[in-house]
């Protein structure tokens, strides 16, 4: 398979693109030996909450993409720490609903085994790609420790478009749990 460059890359934390918000394919790529597993976790324009998570977790949805929250996931790779060509892949086919998006990984190797390593330990980066096949790619180079990655986040409350912005915020589950809307399903 032709691997495609990115055409832009948001290398540092802060940094930021405007996207469509009509369609984005996310793809979570690693080949080390660990199991990370994509989320995706939103807040509304109406206020409702939520997430889309592996139904391998209590609560997890793979969710839809013909009814809200818009968005599903393609399953879970790497399970075991398998190493090789690691791919995750969220679809949202609408994003005018939404206030914010947050786009995150949990090390569920290391969380499981209550191990702390640096996500830039790892060869992971998600690549943004809008309904005109253009894309943005966010390396996962945090060098903090810990089991959970922000690796971005989707903006849409300015009136002149959503934006993409490289937060490769590393935080613990508890902190995750509290502080980004939606993820209280990973509480059970």
């Amino acid at each position: 398979m032709v691997e495609l460059k990115a055409k832009v890359t948001l290398a540092k934390k802060g940094d930021s693109a405007h996207i469509s918000i009509k369609q984005l394919m996310c793809t979570l790529k690693w080949t080390k030996d660990v199991d990370l597993d994509l989320m995706v976790f939103y807040k509304a324009k109406d206020g409702r909450t939520g997430g889309v998570i592996s139904d391998s977790y209590p609560g997890g949805s793979l969710g839809s993409l013909n009814s809200f929250p818009f968005i599903q996931l393609s399953g879970d790779a790497g399970v075991g720490a398998k190493g090789g060509e690691n791919e995750e892949v969220v679809r949202i086919t609408k994003l005018d609903d939404m206030l914010e998006v947050f786009i995150c990984t949990l090390n569920y190797t290391d969380a499981s085994n209550k191990k702390d390593v640096s996500f830039d330990a790892y060869d992971g980066n998600v690549t943004v790609m809008d309904d005109k096949g253009e894309s943005i790619l966010i390396p996962l180079s945090a060098k903090e420790k810990g089991h959970v990655a922000v690796i971005a986040k989707i903006d849409n409350s300015s009136p002149m478009g959503a934006k993409l912005v490289n937060e490769n915020r590393i935080v613990d589950l508890g902190t995750f749990i509290g502080s980004i809307p939606g993820a209280g399903i990973l509480a059970g």
